[in-house]
């Protein structure tokens, strides 16, 4: 069942769309290098979006950072100020929704066996409020998103779980209430600064550029930027990872400031994926 899965996920890797126009930048490359402070690893600050120079020494730019492609991702809107934050692990804190789907699967491990590795499905919480006290769960690469689920009852969102750990390539069930979410693009940059610094203080900054940019194409009722927590390679920063309709999921990392306007145009507007930057892809297009 495995070396299916694996032949799916490689099926899906060869239809993805791959910009033929060179990016702009390199990994992690400043719009306006200060040359004369080149860092031992490569970093070069930027005269027009600095960072703290301490932050850039620690950024890794030349190792491979291409991780296993995966099917699905599960983002948990618990707001700004949940105290999942205050975690350097977000699954670690009692009562939150990560750590209640955690100890739910757990359990249901013990009865059942997935069809899929634990690299297909990707769970993070994201700092987009919540619509009720409760939390908001968005599930790609489908854009469904359903309202109000309570860490300490999850029997009414139990089937979409169970039906994703069973097989992950499986259709979600259909009784279970959701809405379609109205953007087009969903945006989530790593800003986990309790997990490591360097997206805890550059992946705020990305965000802030994302929102610039999306403002000033005029794009805001189409497209949405949220901070999320970790998700996999800080020394990679700045990470972000893009759902869009058509596109599927994918993540890029070593990402600056700098290069935010040229990803909203290659990526979103024109929707190819940008190689030069490139992490792998979280979702495919359709299941």
């Amino acid at each position: 069942m495995l070396r299916s899965a694996l032949i799916c996920r490689r099926r899906l890797y060869s239809t993805i769309p791959f910009d033929n126009k060179p990016f702009k930048f390199s990994r992690f490359e400043p719009c306006c290098p200060d040359s004369a402070k080149v860092a031992a690893n490569g970093y070069v600050p930027c005269q027009a979006h600095p960072i703290p120079d301490v932050l850039g020494r620690k950024i890794e730019i030349h190792e491979p950072m291409v991780r296993p492609s995966g099917l699905r991702h599960v983002v948990a809107c618990i707001g700004p100020d949940a105290l999942e934050w205050t975690r350097a692990k977000v699954e670690a804190h009692p009562g939150g929704i990560i750590h209640s789907i955690d100890h739910l699967k757990n359990r249901w491990l013990k009865g059942n066996k997935p069809t899929h590795d634990d690299k297909a499905i990707l769970s993070t919480v994201a700092n987009r409020p919540a619509s009720s006290k409760t939390t908001d769960i968005i599930v790609f690469p489908e854009f469904k998103i359903y309202k109000d689920v309570d860490p300490n009852r999850l029997e009414t969102f139990y089937p979409v779980l169970d039906t994703m750990w069973k097989d992950a390539s499986s259709s979600l069930p259909k009784h279970v209430e959701c809405d379609d979410m109205q953007a087009d693009a969903f945006i989530l940059v790593c800003t986990h600064g309790r997990r490591d610094m360097r997206c805890g203080r550059i992946g705020p900054l990305i965000v802030e550029e994302f929102e610039r940019v999306i403002r000033e194409k005029g794009l805001t009722r189409k497209i949405e930027v949220w901070g999320t927590s970790h998700f996999g390679g800080h020394k990679f920063a700045g990470n972000v990872i893009i759902h869009q309709r058509g596109l599927g999921g994918h993540m890029y990392g070593n990402v600056r400031q700098c290069h935010v306007a040229d990803i909203v145009d290659r990526h979103i507007i024109h929707q190819r994926v940008i190689k030069d930057l490139w992490r792998g892809q979280v979702t495919p297009i359709q299941l």
